[in-house]
């Protein structure tokens, strides 16, 4: 246990680096990040093997991950297509299979021709894990996107029973179409049958639960994560596919009546964002494993000379192609026999074919599958198969990654935001009526100001690439200015530590807003570390005094309130001043948005309200506020909904956001402990 938990440790924080890699740098795909780090931790490693057992692999890893895609797969689309996923499945595995193995024997003939058969039954099934972190980017037809989505939940089956064969025929020398056959039957069989007895025991427990009134979201929630666990090592115990049982328990699972409770609301939300983050952790799992089996397969075969490891290399890449070839020819004889079914010209089918094609590509299961060899294989012999596997594994999933980009179209995340806004629009209106006759403004400000953040975000979507760049560069700008310009006041004794204290708090919020995905990297480091370096050696200096107090806008005297505005507005005035030489190097309309918007703050600032804005920014204290705010924007949305101004589609999708806005505002523990600690401190 001891070793193990470096290890999880290590995997954990590389997640982590990778998906924070993948937000500075969306453009790079995630996997390709990850198998990258996993190869540095195989480097890493050296001769220190990191071996894992490949049946608790599919069991813990690739189960639960395929039981989930089960669970959110489209059934009837599924049916639909069901004689092409059946093709696929079956006759595209086993061609896979003898065309490998045959192919790879006559040209690495050291190699027996049983151990490239199992290489073949292992590279034959597309693994749905690497095609849906494909398939994340791109857009897919949705038949297609179905069709292989099928068949990546159903193939490893026919992919292990016919690796099983292969193991029988390296062992006894012998081989049976019959019995291959036969053992295929039972384990789809006996795999369906595990899936639909554990799923039904489930419902029944739950059930029975219910009905006693001891349910509660843990029970719910550890029941259904246990689940694709039990089923696969059930349907393992009686040999059948533990593949198949999971994903039929899945499906299932799925598979039941929708009661609008609030416990199964809130068991809803609880179970989708666990599996988010389940799903991410496998996910991220699998290609950190399948990086680290790449670099500690790679030594034992690349010592050799030169001449045998570019030959090596290109028995890869020659594999590589072959597989993809079977998979091409087999793809386009099933449509050139099912042509009469057809709406259109077979040669119209070209960019369906080619798409279905190089999806195919293989993931750790095909790795994982591989080392169920036995042990008592040449070991030289055992190190070629696992690298042959391993290489033809990463090369076919980096020409996913190079082809579909050519073959389906980028992810349009573009939505028509104009009525939301409009809706957004209406409801600044009734607060800003609100703020006439409320006693205590500053908490109706803070609610504006939240809903005038949320308009920009979706008036900045609606925008192309380039005006998210220049808004996010002009962003930087005036964080740039605000910053220095509270340095030099602070050094000039214009604002006091309070004032230091309170800006910085501001700061920290514009900071916030910038769209660091839509600018220079470098550029924001730079000034947030910059602002960062500045402000702890003043706290340093102070010897924590901001630390120690809790400031309240009552403890600011009328000259300190001066002395706060009037740096808000000498920064207003550079601010502006520089739009005005930048008008002709940004678009007039995006300068003229900036320059509107930050007029109408320095109106609002003149009121005298800034400092409690800013702390009401910092702690939340108007929900009352903000449930004002989203009670009228439900009765906007209905009101735009019955005057068909928006789709039923559009409205539930907008009430969705709305409730998730007001459930968070309702936590009680929101934002409470550091000012807890702080008000603890201060009577003590």
């Amino acid at each position: 246990m001891e070793h193990l938990l470096p290890y999880v440790i290590t995997f954990l924080l590389l997640l982590t680096l990778s998906n924070i890699s993948n937000r500075l740098f969306p453009k790079l795909p995630l996997p390709l990040v990850q198998v990258v780090l996993g190869i540095g931790v195989g480097l890493f490693l050296g001769n220190h093997e990191l071996s894992f057992s490949s049946d608790l692999f599919l069991a813990l890893v690739i189960g639960p991950l395929l039981f989930r895609e089960a669970a959110e797969s489209h059934v009837a689309s599924l049916l639909k297509n069901w004689r092409l996923i059946v093709f696929l499945i079956f006759p595209v595995v086993f061609v896979t299979t003898l065309g490998i193995g045959f192919v790879g024997n006559a040209v690495l003939s050291v190699i027996p021709l049983a151990a490239f058969l199992a290489i073949g039954a292992a590279l034959g099934p597309t693994d749905l894990v690497a095609f849906a972190s494909l398939s994340g980017r791109f857009a897919f037809p949705k038949k297609v996107e179905h069709i292989l989505k099928g068949e990546g939940l159903l193939n490893d089956a026919s992919g292990l029973v016919a690796f099983q064969v292969a193991l029988t025929a390296l062992a006894t020398g012998t081989f049976s179409l019959g019995q291959a056959s036969l053992s295929l039957l039972l384990s789809v069989v006996g795999g369906a049958l595990a899936g639909f007895v554990t799923a039904s025991l489930q419902r029944y427990a739950l059930r029975v639960l219910s009905d006693f009134r001891i349910i509660d979201i843990a029970s719910v929630l550890l029941l259904e994560l246990s689940l694709p666990l039990l089923t696969f090592f059930l349907a393992e115990e009686i040999h059948a596919s533990g593949i198949i049982a999971v994903v039929v328990a899945g499906i299932m699972n799925a598979a039941r009546f929708k009661k609008i409770t609030v416990f199964a609301a809130q068991v809803d939300t609880v179970t989708e964002t666990v599996w988010e983050t389940v799903t991410f952790m496998l996910n991220g799992l699998v290609f950190l494993i399948l990086g680290v089996e790449l670099a500690q397969l790679s030594g034992p075969v690349l010592v050799g000379s030169f001449a045998r490891n570019i030959t090596l290399l290109l028995v890869v890449f020659s594999l590589t192609a072959l597989l993809f070839a079977l998979r091409w020819s087999m793809i386009w004889l099933f449509f050139l026999t099912s042509k009469r079914q057809l709406a259109k010209p077979l040669k119209e089918y070209h960019r369906e074919i080619l798409t279905l094609t190089f999806s195919g590509v293989k993931g750790t299961v095909s790795v994982a599958t591989i080392l169920l060899l036995p042990a008592s294989l040449d070991d030289s012999v055992y190190a070629l198969v696992l690298f042959i596997v391993a290489g033809v594994t990463l090369v076919s999933f980096l020409s996913g990654i190079l082809i579909l980009p050519k073959l389906a179209k980028p992810k349009e995340n573009h939505v028509d935001n104009k009525m939301q806004i409009a809706i957004l629009n209406d409801v600044l209106m009734m607060l800003e009526a609100d703020l006439q006759k409320a006693s205590q403004k500053a908490p109706v400000y803070a609610a504006i100001d939240n809903y005038h953040g949320r308009i920009e975000q979706l008036i900045l979507k609606q925008e192309d690439q380039q005006i998210q760049k220049d808004l996010a560069d002009l962003q930087l700008l005036i964080f740039s200015i605000e910053s220095d310009g509270l340095e030099k006041a602070f050094e000039e004794g214009r604002i006091q530590e309070k004032g230091y204290h309170l800006y910085q708090q501001y700061l920290r919020g514009l900071e916030h807003n910038i769209n660091r995905t839509a600018t220079s990297q470098l550029r924001y480091s730079f000034l947030v570390l910059l602002r960062f370096v500045r402000r702890s050696w003043h706290y340093l200096m102070l010897l924590g005094f901001v630390f120690r107090k809790n400031v309240k806008a009552g403890d600011f005297s009328e000259a300190e309130r001066e002395d706060i505005i009037d740096l808000y507005l000498a920064n207003t005035e550079i601010i502006l001043e520089s739009f005005y030489h930048l008008k002709s190097v940004y678009h007039p309309s995006l300068i003229e948005f900036l320059q509107d918007s930050r007029l109408r703050e320095a109106e609002i600032i003149g009121t005298g309200v800034f400092i409690e804005r800013v702390i009401a920014r910092a702690k939340p204290t108007n929900v009352d506020e903000m449930l004002r705010g989203y009670y009228l924007e439900r009765k906007l949305i209905s009101e735009y909904e019955s005057d068909n101004l928006i789709s039923h589609r559009y409205a539930k999708r907008l009430r969705r956001e709305v409730n998730e806005l007001e459930s968070y505002s309702l936590k009680d523990n929101l934002n409470s402990l550091p000012y807890d600690v702080m008000r603890y401190a201060q009577k003590n």
